[in-house]
């Protein structure tokens, strides 16, 4: 009779072990599954860090060198057709231009242009930049890539930045949020350089 008592009871025992172990198990599933959240929200928020000092730069880039700007030498610029390649001669890294003014300036653009781009592209993921004369950067489905220059030389001049997110999308299919129909990145970050002149 003591035996088997002492029998049911270690089988007992064994079965609550079992479910603690169910249970610690679910624990830390969701610790893990939180941790990564919150590793997803770290990155996501220093990539929009990234970006927002990229698109300043580039602003103050363009601020610094108004002539080339109002020329329209930064106007209609896209990362998505290619970095722009520069010579050594035309690299302010590795030789000063000590021409005029007048020949130093689009020297300047050009460079400030492709490292620029190179610098996007390398800090983002899927990283794009735009920058163009836009009467339309925003509409109710968000931002656009595409530049409706309608205004002209009285446009707004903005710079767009968009990357492919860490999150999934919000029905939380699986697929990475930031992504156009075509697998490109959207337009996450718009920055006014110039504001559009009232006609």
């Amino acid at each position: 009779m003591g035996q088997s008592r002492c029998r049911g009871a270690a089988g007992f025992t064994m079965l609550e072990a079992l479910v603690a172990i169910v249970v610690l198990a679910f624990g830390v599933l969701g610790v893990a599954n939180l941790l990564i959240k919150s590793f997803r929200f770290a990155q996501q928020s220093s990539y929009d860090v990234v970006a927002l000092q990229l698109a300043n730069d580039m602003a103050d880039r363009m601020r610094a060198n108004l002539v080339q700007t109002n020329a329209g030498a930064f106007d209609n610029f896209d990362t998505k057709l290619g970095i722009p390649q520069i010579s050594d001669a035309n690299n302010l890294y590795k030789t000063a231009c000590a021409g005029a003014s007048s020949v130093c300036q689009p020297i300047a653009a050009a460079f400030d242009t492709a490292e620029w781009a190179r610098r996007v592209t390398a800090g983002l993921p899927g990283g794009r930049a735009v920058i163009c004369r836009d009467t339309n950067t925003w509409t109710t489905t968000g931002y656009l890539w595409d530049c409706n220059d309608t205004g002209g030389a009285n446009a707004p001049l903005v710079i767009k930045i968009g990357w492919i997110s860490r999150f999934n999308d919000s029905t939380d299919t699986g697929t990475a949020d930031g992504l156009a129909a075509d697998g490109s990145a959207t337009v996450q970050i718009v920055v006014v350089v110039s504001p559009g002149v009232a006609s």
